[in-house]
């Protein structure tokens, strides 16, 4: 036993003294430039950079104009995380050798990595300048869809409204061709004679699909009320929507907890009331039959806060109450943190309610109607809300992050698995809603740094995903929101 320990104790020294794990290259101030270089090569083959950095800054010393050397070097600097004279030496690198095309695309890298870091410290301008530069000169798709990742999302989304207010809650028609959507409008209201008053009101309106023909389904007197979250039958004719009981009488948007639920035939514009509770009743939509609706509801003395309506007979029926909630997901321990049940909608099928609920934390569950049971589809512990089906009930869309910042679109199976990230561009989204052949998301959004008021309609194509000159259109247009801000808040 201590003849073999000595036996590997001479090995080891052996070993050393060949220089086998000798990790710091030996170059003399009299090796050549191409000595230098060769071994520099095979320290940054090896991914020892560090170790290639003193030979490639002895053959720069020897020969300034080797176009190589500051290749190399460029290179054994971006490797070692060292940007800023990566980038330097990149463009020392085509100052003497312009054609070289693999300099090219070792500096776009490397004002990617840049721009990467300034989006992440929120030096947006500086970032934004780097990844208009790798735009306009890289072959590589990859980095392309990198840059479209971090500013917004590879897939192709389009704003379809620019109001300056409040356009939220969109939802499509069964063909798919149309959008409603409710906006909130200000006007003038003479109080008796004596001042004038600006108010809001929201009002439902229609557009075609790409945004355009946009026409006021609401009533324009201004004595009526706010019309919000329309929805269509499946057939449909119908619209069915929540509507305020009083009129509007201040400037500033309160919740107006006097709401019922209304349905409208888009055909004859005749109106039906369907709720008649002094509390809010709203946030309807049909089954897939169009024999009922499902909306929340939070009447006094702790009554139903999901209901379901049969709009044959009349009858209202509790799905979920608020003193059993505790018992069917095992969340609530206090009353205080509470998120009710919220944002529901059938499944195509009808035998099951998505929505979102949680305590402190949202989290969007499927309640099976044949046994009450209830299910959670997204992560614990992660802010997850306004969860809505496909038309197929294969998928659901969802909003996930930190409440007023940092909120993306996010996609999961109907049973729980396969979540994927849609959007990246942070800033506030609402209500996104499946297109019919599933193609598209529909959704109410407004970026990061914008007003709360502005919330406009985009609409996201999952089977699109934006070009070159689409992601240049997009970081000169966050440019200039960047400009703006910086003028209006300066610093």
């Amino acid at each position: 036993m201590i003849s073999a320990f000595v036996a590997i104790c001479i090995l080891l020294v052996l070993i050393v003294r060949l220089g086998f794990f000798d990790s710091s290259p030996r170059i003399s101030p009299d090796s050549t430039s191409q000595e230098c270089l060769e071994l520099a090569q095979r320290c940054l083959e090896s991914d020892k950079p560090e170790s290639a950095l003193h030979p490639l800054l002895l053959a720069v010393e020897k020969d300034e104009g080797n176009f190589r050397a500051h290749s190399l070097l460029a290179k054994a600097y971006y490797q070692t995380g060292v940007y800023h004279l990566a980038e330097e030496e990149c463009d020392r690198t085509l100052e003497l050798n312009p054609q070289d095309r693999d300099a090219l695309e070792l500096l776009c890298r490397i004002k990617f990595e840049k721009g990467r870091l300034s989006w992440q410290n929120e030096s947006l301008q500086e970032a934004i300048a780097d990844f208009r530069f790798v735009t306009a000169k890289t072959d590589s798709q990859r980095l392309l869809d990198s840059i479209a990742h971090i500013t917004g999302g590879r897939l192709m989304k389009v704003r379809l409204t620019n109001d300056l207010f409040t356009d939220d809650a969109p939802s499509f028609s069964p063909d798919g061709k149309r959008i409603v959507y409710h906006s909130d409008t200000s006007y003038s209201l003479e109080d008796y004679g004596l001042e004038k008053i600006e108010v809001k009101r929201s009002q439902l309106f229609l557009m075609d699909a790409d945004g355009k023909n946009k026409r006021r389904l609401s009533p324009q007197n201004e004595d009526e009320t706010s019309e919000r979250f329309g929805r269509f039958s499946h057939d449909g004719r119908f619209m069915v929507y929540e509507k305020d009981n009083s009129p509007p009488r201040q400037s500033d948007t309160v919740f107006n907890s006097d709401r019922d639920i209304f349905v409208r035939d888009l055909h004859t514009g005749k109106v039906r009331r369907l709720t008649h509770d002094r509390s809010y009743d709203g946030l309807p939509g049909f089954s897939p039959d169009d024999e009922a609706i499902v909306f929340v509801s939070d009447r006094p003395g702790g009554g139903s806060s999901i209901c379901r309506l049969n709009l044959t007979s009349g009858e209202t029926e509790s799905i979920s109450l608020k003193e059993s909630w505790d018992e069917k997901i095992g969340l609530l321990r206090h009353s205080r943190g509470m998120i009710l049940p919220y944002c529901p909608s059938f499944s195509p099928d009808g035998r099951s309610v998505l929505l979102h609920a949680g305590w402190d934390v949202r989290g969007v569950y499927v309640l099976n109607l044949d046994d009450r049971s209830w299910k959670r589809v997204t992560e614990r512990g992660k802010d997850s809300f306004f969860p809505s089906f496909s038309a197929d009930g294969k998928r659901i869309v969802f909003v996930s992050g930190h409440r007023y910042e940092e909120e993306d679109l996010y996609m999961v199976n109907a049973d729980g698995c396969e979540s994927t990230r849609l959007t990246h561009d942070g800033g506030t989204k609402r209500y996104p809603c499946f297109s019919p052949d599933g193609n598209s998301i529909v959704f109410g959004g407004k970026r990061k740094g914008e007003p709360d008021y502005y919330f406009e309609i985009y609409i996201l194509h999952l089977d699109q995903t934006i070009s070159r000159e689409k992601l240049e259109e997009r970081l000169a247009e966050l440019e200039r929101a960047g400009l703006e801000s910086l003028q209006t808040f300066p610093r």
